[in-house]
């Protein structure tokens, strides 16, 4: 869909707002435990965007010590299941599929008319060469949504890069709008090294985004110096559905693959609604483990 000038109308403004001061300004209220604040916030929160806490590890507003321990608040045990093995790769996140297909050699559809190149998502054209013609999906997460990461398939991260940039929204009227959005904006890169090839998961920043947090990392490096900053990871193993990082706020989570990996399942279309641990990728004859790529 083409932008209408209704969302340039929406989209506009943005070049005029303070992205990165707004959003400094978010984590601040965001990490502030005085109840006269924390209380009223998450309940009004939760009436304003239909928020459901029966998942949840904790299930009353008054358990989160700040709004920010609410926001990125663990499920109960069982709350996501994983589905069958014969399904290579399960869905990252909870969020609505925002585009998938194939990359055009490294070009990747943002929009119908607006596109941007692999290259420029994951900062490297060495990184890219891996996804020439290869499979991507962009998962939306809501202010509702749940907002852990999980690692779509097994295996071991051997590099993470932080990468500098922008903080324009990622609502569906911004997306339309702004040209190369999701390489332009503040984004972590992944790279996954599995059984099946290398696996790239970008979890990609947005206005009020205070931060995304590692499972392997800091809590301090939640966002990004001022120059791009690739740390190689000891190969910290991910089993298919672990956690993999959080997002203080909300975003977009973008998953590439190698071209002969297969194809993403029938049910997944732009619009789609998704969930964690649901099939990511259509049925393979074998799960097919190989022990090289276990803990």
């Amino acid at each position: 869909m083409s932008a209408s000038f209704s969302d340039r109308l929406r989209s506009w403004p943005q070049y005029l707002l303070p992205r990165h001061l707004l959003t400094a300004l978010a984590w601040r209220l965001s990490t502030c435990r005085s109840g006269w604040f924390r209380r009223p916030f998450i309940a009004v929160f939760i009436r304003l965007f239909g928020v459901d806490l029966a998942e949840a590890e904790r299930d009353k507003p008054g358990d989160y010590e700040n709004f920010n321990d609410f926001f990125t608040r663990a499920l109960a045990p069982g709350a996501r299941p994983l589905a069958d093995q014969r399904h290579r790769m399960v869905c990252p996140s909870d969020g609505t599929v925002s585009q998938l297909g194939r990359l055009s050699e490294d070009r990747i559809v943002q929009v119908k008319g607006i596109d941007y190149t692999a290259a420029e998502l994951l900062a490297s054209r060495e990184r890219a060469e891996a996804f020439v013609d290869g499979h991507f999906v962009t998962v939306y997460l809501a202010p509702y949504d749940y907002h852990r990461v999980h690692s779509p398939i097994a295996g071991h991260v051997t590099e993470e890069v932080r990468v500098p940039g922008d903080l324009f929204s990622v609502s569906a009227a911004t997306v339309r709008t702004v040209p190369r959005l999701f390489a332009r904006n503040e984004r972590m890169v992944a790279m996954l090294d599995t059984a099946h090839g290398p696996v790239a998961v970008v979890m990609v920043a947005a206005m009020l985004v205070a931060g995304i947090e590692t499972v392997w990392g800091s809590p301090a490096d939640r966002r990004p110096g001022r120059e791009s900053r690739t740390t190689a990871i000891d190969r910290h193993f991910l089993d298919r559905g672990a956690e993999l990082g959080r997002f203080h706020w909300g975003s977009t989570v973008i998953v590439l693959t190698p071209r002969d990996f297969p194809g993403w399942h029938d049910d997944l279309v732009p619009g789609a609604r998704v969930r964690m641990g649901q099939a990511l990728t259509g049925l393979v004859a074998s799960p097919n483990p190989n022990p090289e790529h276990q803990p």
